[in-house]
C-alpha cells in the first residue's frame, strides 16, 4: 500500500508551501533521504527528502500548487509492496468499489494479525462527525469547519483580516485543512463584495477590447506571490509614516577608503553598507521603540534587546529579506563579511528558513540602483525601516556662509507609528546621522 509523504511543519510559523519543482518523476526508484521536492515558504526554497525509500507512484500535488501543511505531496510505495501492487493492479481496478473494508476505518486484521487503524476515505456526513473530508484542492472552498464549541476554525490572520475588512468570518468558505478558514479565503470574499461599511471590493481587471493579442499573463507564483503576500501584511497591518534627513559623509568616506584594503586583506569587500549597520545598531540603543513588534494577539509591545538586523536583497527572481542576527555582537569587518555571505546565498535562492526570519529592524540599501529617496514597506512586524540612498556630491552651505561640495547621503525612515512617536523617529535619525558624520564613535563599539 503507498505511503503518503506530507509536508511537515518546517518551523512554527509555516502553515502552506508552494510545490516549485519535483526532483524525481513517477516512476522512479527514490532512497530514503534522497531530495524529492522543492518547496518554496517564508521567502525560502527547501528541498524536501523522501521519508522512505521505494518507487514514487503518484505526484499528489502539481507544480505551482499552494498547499498547507500536513497536506499529501506524493506516494510512495515501498520496494516490498511495489511488485504485489502492481501484479494486483488489474483486479483491483475490478473490485474497487466492493473492497469495502478497505474504506473502513478497521480492517479485519493486518499483517501482524491484529486491527490495522486506517484513514477512512468515506465523506463526513456519512461517518456522523462535524469534521470535513481531507484538504481540498486549491482553489476550492468549502464550508468552514467548526471547533468543539462550534466556533469557526480559522488561522489568526485570516481572522484579524476579516476584521479589518468588516467581513463575518462565518461567511467565509474554507479551503485548508479539514475546512480551515485562510487569508486567501477571506481575501476571495472580498472579491465577491462586502457588506455596507466594509472596504470596497478590490477592482477587477479587464482586458481593453481589441488590445487581447498584445498581454501576456504570468501566473502569481513562487516568490513574486510570496513578496505580495507580505506586502499586503504590512500594509494591513502597520500605520506607516515616513522620515527624511541627510548626512554629511565626508568623513565616513575617509575612513572607509582607509580601511578598505585592509579589508581586502583579509578577504572582506568593505562597502559602505556595514558602516551603516553599525550606526543603526549603535542608535537602537536609545530608542528602544524602533526595535520593536507589536503582538496584536496578546496585546503586547515586544521591546528587544538584541538587534536582528533584516537586509533587504534584490534578486533574480524578486526581493528577499535574509537576517543578520544578533548585529551589535559583530565587528565592522564580520559584518561586511556576513551581509556578503547571506548576499550570495540570496542571489543563488540557497536562504534556509531560518536566515529570513526573526528581524527586529530592516535596511534597504536603495543608493546602490538609484534614486534620490524613497518610502520603503516596513517588513511586518518590525516597527521600522530605513532606507540608505546614494553617496552623492550636493553644494552645502557652511557656518561661514561659504559653499562646497560635500558627499551627501539621504536616509528615510518608515517606521509603525502606532508604536513609534514622531519625535522618536526623528530624534533616532538626528543620532543616526551624528554617528555617521564622526564614525569614529564607531570605535567606541568595537
Amino acid at each position: 500500500m503507498p505511503k503518503d509523504v506530507v509536508l511537515p511543519e518546517l518551523a512554527e510559523s509555516v502553515v502552506e508551501g508552494e510545490v516549485v519543482r519535483w526532483l524525481a518523476e513517477v516512476g522512479d526508484t527514490v532512497e530514503s533521504g534522497q531530495p524529492l521536492v522543492e518547496v518554496m515558504t517564508d521567502k525560502v526554497t527547501v528541498e524536501l527528502p523522501s521519508p522512505f525509500g521505494g518507487v514514487l507512484v503518484d505526484q499528489v500535488t502539481a507544480v505551482g500548487e499552494l498547499v498547507p501543511v500536513g497536506a499529501v505531496l506524493a506516494r510512495i510505495e515501498e520496494r516490498g509492496d511495489a511488485a504485489a501492487s502492481q501484479a494486483g493492479e488489474a483486479q483491483a481496478g475490478e473490485d474497487q468499489e466492493d473492497r469495502g473494508d478497505e474504506r473502513s476505518l478497521f480492517k479485519a486484521e493486518s499483517a501482524s494479525g491484529g486491527p490495522l487503524l486506517q484513514v477512512q476515505r468515506g465523506s463526513a456526513a456519512a461517518r456522523g462527525s462535524g469534521r470535513a473530508e481531507g484538504p481540498a484542492p486549491t482553489g476550492a472552498p468549502r464550508a468552514a469547519a467548526r471547533g468543539a464549541f462550534g466556533r469557526v476554525v480559522a488561522v489568526p490572520a485570516a481572522r484579524r483580516l476579516a476584521r479589518e475588512l468588516g467581513l463575518s468570518i462565518e461567511e467565509v468558505e474554507g479551503s485548508g485543512p479539514s475546512g480551515r478558514v485562510r487569508v486567501a479565503d477571506v481575501e476571495r470574499q472580498r472579491e465577491r463584495g462586502l457588506p455596507t461599511g466594509g472596504m470596497p471590493a478590490a477592482p477587477r481587471y479587464q482586458t481593453p477590447v481589441g488590445f487581447e493579442e498584445r498581454e501576456q499573463r504570468v501566473p502569481l507564483r513562487g516568490l513574486r506571490r510570496v513578496i505580495a503576500q507580505q506586502l499586503s501584511a504590512s500594509h494591513l497591518h502597520t500605520v506607516r509614516t515616513l522620515h527624511v534627513d541627510e548626512a554629511d559623509v565626508s568623513a565616513l568616506v575617509r575612513l572607509r577608503d582607509t580601511l578598505k584594503p585592509r579589508a581586502e586583506e583579509r578577504g572582506v569587500a568593505l562597502s559602505y553598507l556595514p558602516f551603516v549597520m553599525k550606526a543603526v545598531v549603535n542608535a537602537l540603543s536609545g530608542f528602544p521603540s524602533l526595535n520593536s513588534s507589536l503582538d496584536e494577539e496578546a496585546g503586547d509591545i515586544v521591546l528587544k534587546d538584541y538587534v536582528n538586523l533584516g537586509m533587504a536583497v534584490a534578486t533574480d527572481a524578486g526581493l528577499v529579506v535574509p537576517v543578520i542576527r544578533d548585529a551589535g555582537s559583530l565587528s565592522l569587518v564580520e559584518l561586511a563579511s556576513e551581509a556578503q555571505r547571506l548576499a550570495d546565498l540570496a542571489r543563488r535562492g540557497a536562504l534556509a528558513p531560518e536566515d529570513v526570519r526573526g528581524s527586529s529592524f530592516t535596511l534597504t540599501n536603495i543608493g546602490s540602483i538609484g534614486g534620490l529617496f524613497s518610502f520603503p514597506i516596513i517588513n511586518a512586524p518590525d516597527a521600522a525601516i530605513l532606507g540608505v540612498h546614494s553617496i552623492k556630491k550636493r553644494p552645502v552651505v557652511l557656518p561661514d556662509d561659504s559653499i562646497v561640495a560635500r558627499p551627501m547621503l539621504y536616509l528615510s525612515v518608515s517606521f509603525d507609528h502606532r508604536l513609534v512617536d514622531g519625535a522618536d523617529a526623528a530624534r533616532f535619525t538626528a543620532r543616526l546621522i551624528d554617528v555617521l558624520e564622526t564614525p569614529e564613535v564607531l570605535l567606541l563599539d568595537a
